[in-house]
């Protein structure tokens, strides 16, 4: 029987210097159009200033009728601006031009145009300390969509992270179309310092990348951050590669702290130098885990706990934190017990030499083994405990994690009204970080804890906001958990194709990326939807 299929038309806009990356976008396209055409009755189709025919006249009035035509732009920055379009002109680049064309149709109700997602490459952190003009054009636009609030664009820094982002757009891009929308997008001017205070010294600059950070100033931030690791410090680089995790940019901030390691090689394993490397190691052992990558997680997680245990010097805050994500990781690969060893030792050094955050940390590692062993009421107490030994704390991520737990295990006990307000405490802290990953988490559990409540279409917004967010990350967990939360979100609305198709996604996902707790979501749904 034919099948009624809707083509919908992609424009892909980027200056040069990106071949590798545009290609791997038409890649991604094709593998979806050869996947999911026919369950998803739509395909796309590919419009680029390299398919269009040379002319008479400007060439970029041969461009733009095809832009003119398209749903959606997906576009591209690296380190160039590119070209002038026009010898005398409102615009410095043809990418620029098309940019703000496609504005002008994304306010106009009777063109297609629906979305535009703008991605930058990351860029390394030697042309952030001498950008160029180009590259200085580049980050000033990235800064101005930054402050638009209106306009989100992503970051990605491999191929495969663009992959991720790119087929994630598409999905979205492929639900069904509702009458368009014309929406007016302000993109103002600021002034940005791209390359820092060159008469600045480093603790200045780590304190302005930290001040830039936390007022959701990204590009400032970065640049900042480029310049306080001019000098290869070791402590500098884990704080950068900390700031480059928390912002979706995994493969970045392996970088950063595998240049840890490699600049501490030859050194003594004592004293500050075990620390940076205990750190570093873990910090990749991290990383690794948020990719998927459990095996080689605990491998880099178990040298950290080794390289701090044969330390002549104590180095207990590194340890401990070791211990942590080496926990975390067994409860990823479903093996509790060893789990709850690394965190009942990891307990046992900071009742003796911790810190009341470190304390802290403690109960919420123990509290997240209780959430994995379905362990409600237990994993509320550690919470809680955690919550009180916090109390005055000025660590906002602590804080955060804490009331994220507190409320996931409200939920789970249909205590929805507590769940609730420890939701907002996490939202607002991890908001206030720009924390992707955490922010990613509270609007999951918001979502979740709507849905149990019936309220539909504030379940569906929270949805789409962790959808964003994830997306950005790149973290597979987070994939999976939206799927799931789709696939919940579908069951609602009576939708039980779509549910089970997305049930069966989510499995996919979770097969190749573990979460016992979420394999547990995923059969209720799926016994629900075939008990119906």
């Amino acid at each position: 029987m034919p099948l009624e299929v809707s083509c919908r038309l992609l424009f892909l806009a980027s200056p040069g210097g990106l071949t590798a990356e545009r290609e791997r976008c038409r890649e991604v396209v094709r593998e979806y159009n050869e996947s999911r055409t026919v369950l998803d009755r739509v395909t796309f189709h590919v419009h680029a200033w390299e398919d269009v025919p040379g002319g008479v006249g400007r060439p970029q009035d041969l461009i733009n009728p095809n832009l003119d035509e398209c749903d959606f732009v997906l576009l591209l920055f690296g380190e160039w601006w590119g070209t002038p379009p026009a010898h005398e002109g409102e615009y410095s680049s043809g990418t620029e031009e098309e940019f703000f064309r496609a504005l002008e149709h994304l306010a106009d109700p009777d063109r297609p145009m629906r979305d535009i997602l703008v991605l930058f490459k990351t860029v390394s952190s030697e042309r952030l300390r001498d950008p160029g003009e180009s590259l200085k054009k580049v980050l000033h636009f990235r800064a101005r969509l930054e402050a638009s609030k209106s306009l989100m664009y992503e970051s990605f820094d491999s191929l495969e992270s663009l992959s991720l982002v790119v087929a994630r757009k598409l999905r979205e891009w492929a639900e069904p179309l509702e009458p368009k929308e014309a929406r007016v997008v302000e993109i103002p001017e600021v002034e940005v310092e791209a390359s820092g205070n060159r008469q600045s010294g480093k603790e200045e600059l780590l304190a302005a990348a930290r001040a830039h950070a936390a007022s959701g100033m990204l590009v400032q931030a970065e640049a900042a951050f480029a310049r306080a690791t001019e000098d290869g410090a070791a402590e500098a680089l884990l704080e950068f590669a900390q700031f480059m995790r928390r912002t979706g940019r995994l493969e970045r901030a392996r970088e950063l702290n595998a240049q840890v390691i490699d600049n501490l090689a030859g050194e003594p394993n004592s004293g500050p130098t075990a620390a940076a490397r205990v750190s570093a190691l873990a910090n990749i052992g991290v990383i690794q885990r948020k990719q998927g990558l459990l095996s080689q997680s605990t491998l880099s997680l178990r040298e950290a706990v080794r390289t701090a245990e044969i330390s002549p010097e104590p180095v207990h805050a590194e340890h401990c934190y070791a211990l942590d994500n080496y926990g975390f990781t067994l409860l990823r690969t479903g093996d509790t017990e060893r789990a709850l060893q690394q965190f009942t030792l990891a307990d046992s050094l900071r009742k003796e030499f911790g810190t009341s955050d470190e304390r802290g940390q403690s109960a919420i590692n123990l509290g997240r083994r209780h959430l994995s062993l379905e362990q409600f009421a237990e994993a509320r107490d550690y919470f809680e405990s955690a919550l009180q030994t916090l109390d005055g704390s000025e660590d906002r991520h602590l804080l955060a994690n804490a009331y994220a737990g507190l409320a996931e295990a409200f939920i789970r006990l249909e205590r929805e009204d507590e769940a609730e307000e420890n939701l907002r405490e996490a939202l607002a802290l991890n908001d206030l970080l720009m924390n992707l990953d955490g922010l990613s988490i509270a609007h999951g559990l918001f979502a979740r804890l709507r849905l149990k409540q019936a309220r539909i279409e504030e379940a569906e917004v929270h949805i789409s906001q962790a959808v964003d967010l994830v997306s950005r990350t790149g973290n597979p967990q987070g994939r999976c958990v939206t799927l799931w939360l789709r696939a919940e979100l579908a069951r609602a609305k009576s939708e039980p194709k779509m549910a089970a198709a997305l049930l069966a996604e989510a499995q996919e996902v979770c097969a190749e990326y573990p979460d016992p707790v979420l394999e547990s979501d995923i059969a209720r749904t799926k016994s629900a939807l075939q008990n119906a």
